[in-house]
């Protein structure tokens, strides 16, 4: 049986820059075991399968090579990329409405023309956070990261657990060259109190980039990351707008702003973002972006 997919680079408009997303856009059929077998073949850091519920509704699953995991802002994006382009769900002069139903979350996604494609994408989400001021010291933080403790907070910005589902430990970074020359360590990370708690990866975010092109330049450690890699950080997105809240100098009001991982030089994705700081339990968030269709296969399956 054949089953076609498509790649694509999201939170970018150019070819080879963004997050490489595998999309399956009819899945229908294939067993989880399957799934995770063909994430695993294609390697990728997330590979979605989509699943039609009816008009403009799908269902999404998304594995890494060894895992389910929850949909997050850049396999929404993919999904809603992939299907605005192959025509399954046409593009008219106003956004296209697309729904999503993955792991306890439900997504709706606008996706704008631009010209015969597709344009911006963006997505609103609801977030309920659970916070955690239990965190390893700064200079614990400091030997895992192959930093300076004084490498660590700015501007009132203090390193807090936040989970949004999956947990992330959110450090604040004084500098781009920190964030870029950051290491991490595995012994100082084992001795520290951070294995001990729910977050097994670490978001290090400082507030200037190379170029500044956007508000926030981010980058994804942890314990089963490898050294060379920078991996996707949208899933992470809605703990860090949650974390950006938990901070009392954040005024109240809509605010917008852009994270950066990578480079010019290293897959750069941008992603957009706007969230409405209540200081309520829930918190609404928007994350927009473009992304680039890169090619068209087909999995051969006996």
């Amino acid at each position: 049986m054949e089953y076609k997919y498509f790649t694509t680079d999201v939170f970018t408009e150019k070819p080879f820059n963004g997050a490489q997303v595998p999309v399956f856009p009819e899945s229908a059929g294939l067993s989880d075991e399957l799934m995770l077998k063909i994430a695993n073949e294609l390697s990728a850091s997330n590979t979605v399968f989509v699943e039609s519920l009816g008009e403009a509704s799908y269902k999404l699953r998304c594995f890494t090579p060894i895992k389910e995991v929850s949909v997050s802002s850049h396999t929404v994006m993919a999904a809603a990329h992939v299907l605005a382009s192959n025509g399954s769900c046409p593009l008219g002069d106003k956004p296209v409405a697309i729904h999503f139903e993955g792991q306890n979350v439900d997504v709706q996604a606008h996706v704008s023309r631009n010209g015969d494609k597709p344009g911006m994408i963006e997505q609103s989400l609801t977030t309920h956070s659970a916070v955690d001021r239990f965190t390893p010291r700064h200079e614990e933080l400091a030997a895992m990261l192959s930093l300076s403790p004084a490498d660590i907070g700015f501007d009132h910005f203090e390193p807090l657990i936040v989970s949004c589902g999956t947990p992330y430990l959110i450090v604040p970074i004084k500098s781009y060259r920190a964030i870029q020359e950051a290491r991490f360590k595995f012994d100082p990370w084992s001795r520290s109190s951070a294995p001990s708690s729910l977050a097994q990866d670490i978001l290090l975010f400082a507030n200037n980039t190379d170029p500044s092109v956007a508000d926030f330049h981010t980058r994804l450690f942890g314990p089963d990351i490898a050294g060379y890699e920078d991996p996707p950080v949208g899933a992470t997105i809605p703990a860090f707008a949650n974390y950006l809240c938990a901070h009392p100098h954040i005024q109240l009001g809509t605010h917008c702003f852009a994270v950066e991982r990578g480079h010019s030089g290293a897959r750069q994705s941008i992603i957009n973002v706007e969230m409405d700081n209540r200081r309520l339990s829930d918190l609404t968030i928007r994350v927009g972006g473009k992304a680039v269709l890169m090619s068209e296969s087909k999995l051969m399956l006996a």
